[in-house]
């Protein structure tokens, strides 16, 4: 495990084994981390310490008991996004589901997830539609707006993580977590850049790819769109829709998808594309909208309020754990991924 976890380590952080040398202050070569990375070696106690200054990471990365490996993932990105930053991107994403689900193990509360929507077969577009509805009622949410979705899917088992990525290229991916269960994750870019109905859109575009991947009978559609499809119905239902612009029109105003904009906290565009999809307005109206949108930019123009919607689960289960006596200070500074001083001028008052 250790081999493993060096590599993993270097690889997060965005090195070569050349350039780890370096950093280490040549106190090892190349051969040999290559010999440490395939359990062929074993470092010493000065050349491990060495090697973690030089990774700056803590020594117990290296000992970590929970280890967790993750399937393919399901990224929405651009397509320059190169594979160097989603190899860092997906170690980083590891590190915090490690330190997470270690964590829920502590406190006995580390369930496996099941699909509530595994039986549901999805042959159209239509049926992504049925299914976020159907989601929509089996977690009780009835169909008024998600005030805040990350929060939403993180009281439903699903991990909910932010990244902060200086690439806008990277909006967000979800995957299972594999040690002995299977763990849903979906990952957000929290960079102030993008929007917060951006943020909202493709955190319910990844649950669709979570939910219903596997459900996906008809090899003609588009995996892309059906979760696009799911997400537009899950943050808009069809009814409310229909509530807010009734059937028959010929012409929407700005006026009116604006105030939408705001309650559902979802862009126009995707505003306008989910009219389209419920035929509310024709394809030739949309194509219009598209090219008078490529021109003003109406999202830009009155943007919401907030720039990321607030998690708190993890944050509430260290401090549980800490104050119940079952970490020690310094564990909870490892499982925070911060200094031991941070994390006692945060948690260290009890009562």
């Amino acid at each position: 495990m250790l081999g493993e976890r060096l590599k993993r380590a270097r690889i997060r952080a965005g090195l070569s084994q050349d350039a780890l040398v370096e950093l280490a202050q040549n106190i090892v070569t190349k051969q040999a981390i290559s010999q440490y990375e395939k359990n062929q070696k074993t470092p010493s106690s000065q050349v491990l310490i060495a090697l973690a200054n030089a990774l700056n990471i803590k020594l117990d990365f290296f000992f970590r008991k929970t280890s967790v490996e993750i399937g393919e993932v399901d990224f929405r990105k651009h397509s320059s996004f190169g594979k160097k930053q989603q190899d860092v991107l997906k170690e980083n994403v590891k590190d915090e589901l490690e330190r997470y689900l270690e964590l829920e193990d502590i406190l006995g509360i580390n369930e496996p997830f099941k699909n509530p929507l595994e039986n549901f077969k999805i042959s159209s577009y239509e049926d992504a539609e049925n299914a976020a509805i159907e989601l929509r009622n089996i977690w009780q949410l009835g169909m008024d707006p998600i005030t805040n979705i990350m929060e939403m899917m993180e009281l439903r088992d699903i991990k909910a993580i932010y990244t902060l990525e200086e690439s806008i290229r990277f909006n967000g991916l979800s995957g299972w977590a594999r040690n002995s269960d299977s763990h849903p994750f979906i990952v957000i870019n929290s960079n102030e850049a993008l929007s917060l109905d951006r943020k909202r859109f493709t955190a319910a575009h990844e649950l669709g790819h979570l939910l219903l991947e596997q459900n996906i009978q008809n090899d003609k559609i588009d995996h892309e769109k059906v979760a696009n499809r799911f997400a537009g119905a899950f943050l808009f239902p069809k009814d409310n829709v229909y509530k807010e612009l009734s059937n028959n029109r010929h012409k929407i105003s700005l006026v009116e998808i604006e105030h939408i904009k705001f309650k559902y906290k979802i862009s126009i565009q995707a505003i306008m594309y989910r009219l389209k999809d419920l035929h509310l307005i024709s394809e030739s109206r949309y194509r219009n909208f598209a090219i008078a949108d490529r021109k003003h930019k109406f999202d830009t123009k009155k943007p919401l309020d907030e720039k990321i919607e607030q998690i708190n689960r993890f944050d509430n289960l260290l401090a549980r754990a800490y104050s119940e006596d079952l970490i020690s200070a310094s564990k909870l500074a490892e499982l925070s991924g911060n200094n031991i001083n941070d994390v006692l001028k945060k948690y260290g008052d009890i009562f």
